[in-house]
């Protein structure tokens, strides 16, 4: 038998996504993907760098995780202007390139993830690493499909106004049929605002309908733009209560990683002595040991001098300790992940029983557990038959004597 967990299926169920982020599979599913985007990313600007079409380092995205968001959202951001300033075929190639890279690699990863919170939240079902990774892969172009179905609503319209400007190009009559038929290319604005600005907001539901309801694309986009028009109020205070809530929880992960990071250099530099130091302030020179803006800033004189590592063991040690903070911090932003995952998949449970009258514990099954839900019915109705039989059996003889 299925046993569900107490849940009082109101606001306060979205709580429960700070403890789901701790799941190891999802751990294990976020980390990998998060590894698996990075390389995409440096790949793609180390090719498009190689051949002269964009001017931009790889390392621009591991900087993005080595350093603290404080010291570095101004520099990305002018980094982002200035890229979005010389804007070419080549660089929207190269976007397209990463977005595109990015979308499949989530729309594995991140089904899976939201596969096991699903299951978790709704049924209590400890679910296997290898039947999330499969019913990911299972529905693999659905969750690939969904997020982008949107975007191509809103350039659907977008070229149809494209088309009427083109038919204005002709004389006279090009500028007397956009004279008349201009109301249209308003409706088309208008759809291109409303299937975009719902889409988007829908978004978030779009990869929980799919891991709870085992159906396509289409169906997922439906119900997103379904949930956010017909519970305008709920979306947006079960979307405040997740965004406050999650804005504490990674800052309470992101101090406590910061915590483990100084207190281990402390104490670690404690017993070391003067080589340890060398070596955290050559690191300093080349990225902040804080996460995630909880730092304290490094001394004037380890931005100034230039601390220079004798031998090879000193080099080994600077390098291995900034894998182990790149690693450390890999974990807040897999935090982050499995947290936004598991919390929109909450919200798309509670959504799904306010507006469907749909119970919790209704979620998609493979036939497999459903194969093994059927044996365990039919196993209690057995058992519930023979206890039936044997109280009949002993009234029977009680009659008898």
């Amino acid at each position: 038998m299925v046993k569900t967990k107490t849940h009082v299926h109101s606001w306060r169920d979205i709580f429960v996504a700070f403890k789901m982020a701790f799941d190891p599979k999802m751990m294990f599913l976020g980390y990998a993907g998060l590894l698996i985007s990075l390389a995409w990313c440096v790949m793609a600007a180390s090719f498009f760098s190689a051949l002269k079409i964009i001017n931009l380092s790889p390392f621009f995205f591991t900087k993005i995780i080595l350093f603290p968001m404080r010291d570095n959202c101004p520099i990305h951001g002018a980094n982002f202007s200035s890229a979005a300033a010389m804007f070419s075929v080549g660089g929207f190639i190269f976007f397209i390139t990463i977005v595109m890279g990015l979308l499949g690699i989530w729309s594995f990863f991140g089904g899976a993830i939201t596969r096991i919170a699903a299951l978790d939240y709704a049924r209590d079902e400890n679910v296997r690493l290898i039947d999330a990774v499969a019913f990911a892969r299972k529905k693999f172009w659905s969750f690939f499909w969904s997020p982008m179905i949107p975007f191509i609503g809103v350039f659907f319209f977008g070229i149809c106004n494209v088309t009427g400007g083109l038919i204005g190009r002709i004389p006279v009559l090009g500028e007397c049929v956009v004279a008349l038929g201009f109301p249209f290319a308003f409706v088309a604005g208008l759809m291109m605002v409303l299937v975009g600005i719902i889409g988007v907001l829908g978004m978030c539901f779009m990869y929980p309908t799919i891991s709870a309801e085992g159906s396509d694309a289409f169906d997922a986009v439906s119900r997103a733009y379904s949930y956010v028009i017909s519970r305008p109020k709920q979306f947006l205070g079960y979307c405040g209560i997740y965004i406050v809530y999650g804005i504490i929880c990674v800052s309470i992960v992101a101090f406590f990683a910061w915590l483990v990071i100084h207190l281990s250099f402390c104490t670690v530099g404690f017993g070391m002595g003067e080589k340890f130091y060398t070596v955290k302030a050559y690191i300093l020179q080349r990225c902040n040991i804080a996460c995630l803006g909880f730092c304290m800033k490094p001394a004037d004189e380890s931005k100034t001098a230039v601390s220079v590592l004798t031998g090879w063991s000193l080099n080994f040690l600077a390098g291995m300790l900034i894998v182990y903070i790149f690693c450390i911090k890999l974990a807040v932003w897999n935090f982050f992940i499995n947290y936004v995952f598991s919390a929109k998949t909450v919200i798309y449970f509670l959504l799904r029983k306010e507006i469907d009258s749909t119970n919790v514990t209704d979620v998609y099954l493979e036939n497999n557990n459903q194969n093994e839900l059927t044996a365990d019915i039919k196993n209690d109705d057995i058992k519930k038959l023979s206890e039936n039989t044997n109280n009949n059996d002993v009234r029977s003889d009680q009659f008898k004597e």
